[in-house]
């Protein structure tokens, strides 16, 4: 029997050992969790769901393991246009998805975003109109997060917490609404709410 070299036995398991990697990989990948999307919803009442599928209420992590499928996401909620998404699951992975609905009477000519502060403060506006205060307290909460040079969020914000005995927090978004509008036409009938509120607490530039 022919003898094989040394040098030919290192190089046949240099091979087997790259190979056993190899093979190993996809194993390890398939092993793993799956990617994910964070679906993220305005109201937080909202119903999700996913290709049909119900997911319950609020914000919810949802596995995408298919990158060439396309995901559809809704979300429905008494009072509220319902909301659809789609993507497939190459673009979902590691990222946030928002849906946002649009109230009952707001219209579509506008579509709303997680991002969009203007928009989101209208949308709250027409919530605080309407009665719906802690509804409108989420929407401008997210609007001032995301534009908080935008005056009218955090007009919106303090007549939500006003309404829903939220003190403090009606006093601090009046007085940032009042900074950030000087000549606001409704300046007087804020700035009367902020010195009824107030007592003994003093907002910087307010009645002062």
């Amino acid at each position: 029997m022919q003898s094989v070299p040394r040098r030919g036995l290192l190089r046949t398991a240099a091979l087997g050992v790259t190979c056993a990697v190899a093979c190993a990989a996809p194993k390890e990948t398939w092993r793993g969790a799956p990617p994910e999307v964070l679906v993220d919803v305005l109201p937080r009442i909202a119903e999700l769901s996913v290709d049909g599928a119900p997911l319950g209420s609020g914000p919810h992590t949802v596995p995408v393991p298919d990158p060439a499928h396309v995901y559809v996401f809704r979300a429905a909620a008494p009072g509220f246009a319902p909301g659809e998404r789609s993507a497939n699951g190459a673009s979902l992975a590691g990222t946030r998805l928002g849906l946002v609905l649009r109230p009952t009477g707001f219209g579509d000519a506008r579509r709303l975003d997680l991002d969009d502060g203007a928009g989101l403060a209208a949308a709250a506006a027409l919530l605080a109109r309407t009665g719906h205060h802690l509804t409108a307290l989420e929407y401008a909460e997210r609007a001032v997060e995301v534009g908080p040079e935008v005056p009218l969020g955090h007009r919106v914000l303090g007549e939500a917490a006003h309404a829903l005995g939220r003190r403090k927090r009606a006093i601090q978004e009046y007085s940032t609404y009042l900074q950030l509008a000087p000549d606001a036409p409704d300046r007087s009938v804020v700035q009367r709410r902020v010195e009824e509120l107030r007592g003994d607490l003093t907002i910087p530039g307010v009645g002062q």
